[in-house]
């Protein structure tokens, strides 16, 4: 079994799935982890320096373009997270939500912060 993470530490897990630093990826079987990777997101760089500005002048234009970048990182993910049986996260936002539904990634909820903690949980459950 597959588990990710967004993580900006790599202890924790990231409160903004979209714009985290990177995935952590566990590879799961027979109680045990046999792999970890980590995989850069590059989403969370796309949208420096877009902030505040995007209300001024051709603000349709810088709309549609951001929409575009948006759709072309979740793309990215769908990559980044090929193969991924669950994506823990501690909330998913209506985008992210429709993306991962569209990728058939499932998703689970928690309220656990760190990483390893629920990693434990799993490898409990697997047998």
């Amino acid at each position: 079994m597959k588990i990710s993470f967004p993580t900006n530490d790599r202890k924790t897990i990231a409160k903004r799935t979209g714009r985290c630093k990177e995935f952590v990826i566990y590879d799961l079987a027979d109680s045990k982890i046999i792999d970890i990777s980590y995989h850069e997101n590059n989403h969370e760089h796309h949208d420096h320096g877009h902030g505040h500005g995007g209300g001024h002048g051709d603000g349709h234009g810088n709309h549609d373009h951001k929409k575009g970048e948006g759709e072309h990182n979740h793309d990215e993910m769908r990559e980044l997270l090929k193969g991924v049986d669950v994506l823990v996260v501690g909330r998913v936002g209506k985008f992210m939500k429709k993306a991962l539904d569209g990728f058939g990634i499932r998703y689970q909820l928690t309220k656990k912060i760190e990483i390893q903690e629920v990693v434990d949980e799993f490898l409990e459950g697997i047998d």
